[in-house]
C-alpha cells in the first residue's frame, strides 16, 4: 500500500514513536521553515557538480520547489555534492522551457530569469509575490526561448572586478536574498498553510523510516 494512502496525521502518529521526540523536532522545524513562494529553475546545467550544488544551496536556504529544464542537456548530479538533500525538495522536470513556464503560471508564480545586464537586482525583487528564479547554462545562460517566456529579469549585484559567478554560487546567493527577505515580510520562517505543511511533515517522517508505510498499515487500528 502507498503511503498516500493514509492520512497525514494517521503518518505522523504511527512514525513518531521510531523517530524520537528530537528528530521528530528536527523534522518538524524544516517542515514549518520551507517556502513554496521562492522556487528555483534549473535550466540545461552540465556540470553534476553544478548542478549538486545547486540542489544542496535550494534545500539550504528552505526551497522546496526546483524546475529543472533539460531541452539540451540531462540533468545529472554528484551524490558527493547533494549528500542527500534532493529528497527533501519536490524537484519537477520539463522537457523544455514552455513546459516549465505553463507549469509555474499555473500555480501562480512568477517567472524571473537571471541576467547578468539585467536592470533589476534580486534585492529589489517583491518578496511577497510568489517567484521562481531562473538559471542557466554555465556557458551560455538562460535560452532565448526561457527568456521570451520570463515575466521579467534579476541580477545579482557585484561590487568587486568580478562580474560573473559560478551558476551555484548564484543560485545560493540569489535563493539567500529573497528567501530571507519573504521570511521578513511574512514574518514566519515559512508561507505552507496548515494542510500542506501536515502533509509535508508526514512526507518528511517517512523519509526517516524504512518501509513507512508498511510500518503504518500495521500501526492503524
Amino acid at each position: 500500500m502507498e503511503l498516500d494512502a493514509f492520512p497525514p496525521a494517521d503518518v505522523i502518529a504511527a512514525l513518531s514513536p521510531l523517530l524520537g521526540p528530537e528528530r521528530c523536532a528536527k523534522l518538524d522545524a524544516v517542515a514549518r521553515g520551507r517556502l513554496v513562494g521562492v522556487a528555483c529553475v534549473l535550466e540545461d546545467l552540465r556540470d553534476p557538480h553544478n548542478a549538486g550544488a545547486a540542489l544542496r544551496s535550494c534545500e539550504a536556504m528552505g526551497a522546496l520547489s526546483v524546475h529543472v529544464v533539460s531541452s539540451r542537456q540531462r540533468f545529472r548530479t554528484s551524490v558527493r555534492v547533494t549528500q542527500g538533500s534532493e529528497k527533501w525538495l519536490d524537484v519537477a522536470r520539463h522537457a523544455d522551457a514552455a513546459a516549465c513556464a505553463r507549469a509555474l503560471s499555473k500555480r501562480g508564480v512568477r517567472l524571473l530569469a537571471a541576467v547578468p545586464e539585467a536592470p533589476l537586482t534580486v534585492e529589489e525583487l517583491d518578496p511577497c509575490v510568489p517567484t521562481a528564479l531562473a538559471f542557466g547554462n554555465e556557458h551560455i545562460g538562460l535560452s532565448p526561448e526561457l527568456r521570451a517566456l520570463a515575466d521579467g529579469e534579476f541580477r545579482v549585484p557585484m561590487r568587486g572586478f568580478s562580474q560573473s559567478l559560478n551558476v551555484s554560487v548564484s543560485v545560493a546567493v540569489s535563493l539567500h536574498v529573497l528567501t530571507e527577505a519573504r521570511r521578513r515580510a511574512l514574518g514566519r520562517p515559512g508561507d505552507l498553510d496548515e494542510e500542506s505543511l501536515l502533509a509535508l511533515r508526514a512526507r518528511y517522517y517517512a523519509k526517516d523510516i524504512r518501509n513507512a508505510a508498511a510500518v503504518v498499515a500495521r500501526w492503524r487500528p
